[in-house]
């Protein structure tokens, strides 16, 4: 068979032509879930699945218990669904050579699926899960949804807002994933709100500074920008919000390094008359390109000089933070006073 994407994946739902096994996994929660919960509308029909439907979470699970319900003959129906979540095929050598032998000779009545959320399978990094996805890919389908753009995220939200009568335009809605990070779960749960908020009209950006759970992202960004405008008050008042919202003070440090390294970047694609956007292709901003533009706005009054010796201070805060006994909340006020002088110079 083959490794398929998102589309392909939709056209074999729809049409029923149904790979025997799947290997869905990648970087968005929600499309993953999504999709084994398709699957299994689309093949289990609701009168037969006490007999015909078969679902392993990873405790108590074993493989030869999932393989023996893989081989069951379906009941007054085509085909027997067994649905897989999170089960640690990459600790066991014993599992990997079971499924290449049920593999060898995989029954047509059959469709299996494991699909991984909160196990990590990282098949760049992971010679043990590059090998399992390609078993997979070699018996039947392997599925990698990886975060959509930020434009096909914001047409996801402008129909989500239709479908529950009220009306969000594609600047609104890319402002709302600013604010609330790529996580379509997450998205899709603040827009309920702000649609319910909103009653039928249009949603406002007001709409969703008043409304929208800003993600810790968000939280630090405007500490940043706070930082490069010179805005000590304001900055401090940003950092102590969230040392009284208990955020770890290494998870604030580290998302005000991003905000720098993508200024950074985006100085030097704009040296170098690159189009800044280009820079989607070189890292991973996929979903996020948003932070591409806050930073093209950003760096616009802060010099090379000035962003070197930040993220310097920066990496050593770093250091101190992972190596010392220093208290973190004390470390990050220095730094961020630090950050301040800088962009002042």
């Amino acid at each position: 068979m083959a490794r398929i994407g998102e589309t392909e994946l939709k056209e074999q739902i729809k049409t029923g032509s149904f790979s025997n096994v799947y290997f869905i996994y990648g970087e968005e929660s929600y499309l993953k879930e999504f999709y084994a919960k398709k699957l299994k509308e689309k093949i289990v029909n609701p009168a037969f699945a006490d007999f015909n439907f078969h679902q392993y979470e990873t405790k108590n699970s074993t493989l030869d218990d999932i393989l023996q319900d893989a081989q069951m003959l379906p009941m007054m129906d085509e085909y027997t669904f067994i649905l897989v979540h999170d089960y640690p095929l990459d600790k066991s050598t014993a599992d990997i050579e079971a499924l290449k032998e049920f593999f060898k000779d995989i029954p047509q009545s059959c469709v299996l699926v494991f699909w991984f959320d909160s196990i990590e399978v990282d098949t760049k990094k992971s010679s043990k899960w590059k090998s399992i996805e390609n078993l997979f890919a070699k018996a039947g389908s392997s599925v990698n949804l990886e975060k959509r753009s930020e434009s096909e995220t914001a047409k996801l939200i402008v129909n989500s807002a239709k479908k529950r009568n009220c009306h969000i335009d594609t600047n609104n809605a890319k402002y709302l994933i600013s604010v609330c990070g790529n996580d379509i779960q997450t998205l899709f749960s603040e827009l309920e709100k702000i649609c319910a908020y909103a009653n039928g009209r249009e949603i406002t950006k007001q709409d969703i500074d008043s409304l929208a759970v800003k993600s810790l992202q968000a939280r630090v960004y405007d500490l940043s920008k706070f930082i490069l405008a010179g805005n000590s008050d304001s900055a401090f008042g940003v950092l102590n919000t969230l040392f009284a919202q208990k955020e770890e003070p290494l998870s604030i440090l580290a998302v005000i390094s991003s905000c720098y390294i993508d200024m950074y970047r985006v100085k030097c694609a704009k040296a170098a008359n690159e189009n800044e956007n280009e820079l989607a292709n070189y890292y991973q901003y996929k979903g996020r390109e948003f932070l591409i533009r806050n930073a093209s706005r950003d760096c616009r009054n802060i010099s090379f000089s000035a962003l070197r010796e930040s993220i310097d201070v920066l990496q050593k805060a770093d250091e101190l933070m992972k190596s010392s006994s220093i208290d973190k909340n004390l470390l990050l006020e220095e730094t961020v006073a630090k950050l301040l002088l800088l962009s002042r110079s």
